[in-house]
């Protein structure tokens, strides 16, 4: 709950806002006379689509998005083009705006996933979502509104494609990390069906990297949507899609070994039926099953085993041509287990702790939210909306529901520029299928909590000029710690209490001409938290960020993509790790102040050509792209390590040594569709 006074500060900041708004609004009428009707306008703050066909002026084409050089030519990957979004080579995982990378909702075709990665060993290195199955991506970076939930920060939506009804088609791709198929074609007169597959072998690129462990791991996923025209009003859709992983790591320090296995799976039904061309609803069942067998070091073991099933509702409906109401009803049954027992290694000489979980639980979740996006006048436009949700397996002595309220304002004071406004309250529930447990937390308490404020401008030229320009302020209350990365070594986590992040995005995309484009990003954020009275960086705090891109098509067939990152070095731990002679050598391990160092600071340079041909009845497409091309030894972190004998692989010393990111990269990959 937050405390009065602070309540009373963020209603001071609400009501700024909306001053601001109807001072805009005022001059708008007192100086432009009669309102210019203007095309409907897009209220939430913080958007950015990638979409099939023509290019709008907030989207990327994903035609443009597939020339991008990108690891494994991942969706995921494709967000790190905008400001705001923090990733690293390791991870398809990325945060937005200080936020940790748990706190983004990922959704394919209406239905949240779970854990949608790959290699949750080292820190979710793909997703489980093939580039070529996506019809559309939207990121929501903040203030986004009430249809979206549970989470803090950002939201991933994304929408797959249909198959093919005309035909069948297939389309075959081979590159360094995977190979893939895609199937798809016509059902009878009235649907179709796509399927796809792919086979992962990361280890390749690992291999390159410098280290003294063996790395071995291994991925597979599996996708199928089937869609069917039952009347001309109803349209059921079948989506599933089956996700598993094997990693192996294997080295002289037998605490950092690993073996793990993970799967991932789900099944879903959506019943659409249209009512009249502006009246429509969504019925959804669904049913999903993750298993996770992970053993570390000695005797370290990680079982999870959790299945869910569900219905959920939504009715949306465009009334009086100027209110959009969406409502919505979500409830969830889920079953764990948990079986955790795990040494931890801690500050000292060999010093461990033991940590162990053993969890069975069920319960239910009911989710519900009501919004209304209303267009006041030509050139104003307003969405207004709150979202409720309840846990029935929360501890007794915690409040087991929150309501969250939210309001968005759009003003269109002149052509080409759009002014926007948002706050909200959004929470992010521990859910019975992510409890800490490696933080010694066996039970659900209260939600996370995070209070939006975003203000931001947007000009457009035509198709051609996109400046996107948005600053925000982000309050965190009730944080249950960060996101364990399960990287190649050991991180330092501290469960703090509040925090609080606030920045500035620009984003500005061109294109010069049909065979030109560019875009720039830039992003300025601080991000902290706080435990008890001390101050500390968040992970995710990254105070300058550019990325710049531009793209060439220097004849029909033949495209040309670069990209340059840069961002200021993220926040590290200091790591002092002493050597002790006695009888043998031994590491006594110490730690200093949390997040009071910096990494170095991280740039690359990326390049792609592609090259596309067509036959007479088939299509080749391959390209070959140098991740960075001028080898920069980008830092990942900092980690304890043993000087060893190379014949006796005995300790001779202790260190500190710099954990790489990826070095130059070189990959080559081909697509065939016929």
């Amino acid at each position: 709950m937050f405390q009065d006074i602070r309540k009373f500060t963020l209603l001071l900041y609400l009501e700024k806002l909306i001053f601001v708004f109807l001072w805009l609004l005022f001059a708008v009428y007192a100086f432009a006379g009669e309102p210019i009707a203007f095309e409907e306008i897009i209220v939430t703050p913080g958007r950015f689509t990638i979409q099939e066909g023509t290019q709008s002026t907030l989207s990327l084409s994903k035609k443009e998005v597939d020339l991008y050089p990108l690891i494994d030519n991942d969706i995921m990957r494709a967000a790190q083009i905008f400001p705001g979004v923090v990733s690293n080579d390791f991870s398809a995982r990325f945060s937005v705006r200080g936020g940790e990378k748990d706190e983004i909702l990922v959704r394919l075709d209406g239905m949240e996933l779970f854990d949608p990665y790959h290699l949750q060993d080292f820190g979710g290195a793909v997703s489980i979502i093939d580039l070529g199955l996506i019809s559309r991506a939207d990121l929501l970076m903040g203030g986004f509104p009430a249809e979206f939930g549970d989470k803090m920060s950002g939201v991933f939506d994304i929408t797959a494609r249909e198959g093919n009804r005309e035909q069948v088609s297939v389309n075959l791709g081979l590159d360094l990390i995977n190979a893939h198929a895609l199937i798809e074609g016509p059902l009878s007169e009235k649907g179709s069906w796509i399927f796809s597959a792919r086979r992962g072998y990361i280890d390749l690129i690992l291999a390159l990297m410098d280290t003294n462990e063996d790395l071995n791991p291994r991925y597979t996923d599996l996708f199928g949507k089937v869609v069917y025209d039952l009347t001309d009003q109803d349209k059921l859709t079948v989506n599933s899609f089956y996700a598993w992983d094997r990693n192996l790591i294997q080295g002289n320090d037998l605490e950092n070994n690993l073996d793990s296995d993970y799967s991932n799976s789900m099944l879903w039904t959506k019943w659409r039926h249209s009512f009249s061309q502006s009246i429509w609803s969504n019925l959804f069942i669904f049913n999903g099953w993750a298993n996770r067998d992970r053993q570390k070091g000695v005797d370290g073991i990680d079982q999870r085993d959790f299945s869910f099933l569900g219905t959920k509702g939504e009715f949306v409906a465009r009334m009086l041509n100027s209110h959009t109401i969406r409502c919505g009803l979500e409830w969830r049954w889920s079953t764990v287990e948990y079986n955790y027992a795990v040494r931890e290694q801690r500050a000292g000489i060999e010093q461990y702790q033991q940590i162990r979980a053993e969890i069975n639980d069920n319960g239910s979740i009911l989710k519900a939210y009501l919004q209304d996006e209303w267009q006041l006048h030509p050139i104003i436009a307003i969405n207004i909306g709150t979202r409720y949700l309840a846990q029935d397996y929360r501890r007794p002595d915690v409040q087991r529901h929150e309501v969250s309220p939210r309001v968005a304002l759009a003003v269109n004071p002149m052509e080409n520029l759009v002014l926007r406004g948002a706050w909200g309250l959004y929470h992010q529930p521990i859910n019975l299928m992510t409890i800490p447990v490696e933080d010694e937390i066996q039970d659900v308490g209260r939600a996370q909590a995070a209070m939006h404020y975003v203000f931001g401008a947007e000009f457009t030229s035509g198709r051609n000029l996109l400046i996107q320009a948005e600053g925000y302020y982000k309050k965190l209350e009730n944080l249950s710690g960060q996101i364990r990365d399960f990287g190649r070594k050991t991180q330092i986590f501290i469960n703090p209490g509040s925090g609080y992040v606030n920045g500035f995005d620009l984003f500005i995309s061109q294109a010069i001409s049909d065979q030109l484009t560019w875009s720039l990003g830039y992003a300025y954020a601080i991000a902290k938290e706080k435990l008890e009275n001390q101050e500390f960086y968040r992970q995710s705090d990254q105070r300058h960020a550019i990325t710049l891109n531009s793209g060439y098509q220097f004849s029909p067939r033949w495209y040309l993509h670069c990209g340059w990152r840069f961002h200021t070095g993220n926040p590290a731990t200091e790591l002092i790790h002493n050597t002790l002679v006695t009888d043998s050598v031994e590491c006594d391990r110490q730690f200093g102040q949390y997040n009071s160092q910096r990494l170095p600071a991280y740039h690359s340079l990326d390049l792609r050509i592609t090259k596309s041909s067509a036959f007479k009845s088939w299509d080749l497409n391959w390209y070959f792209q140098v991740l960075n091309l001028y080898w920069r030894k980008n830092v990942h972190e900092h980690a304890f390590s043993k000087v060893r004998n190379e014949v006796t692989n005995e300790v001779e010393g202790c260190e500190v040594s710099d954990e790489p990111l990826l070095p130059l990269v070189p990959t080559i990959g081909a697509t065939v569709r016929f």
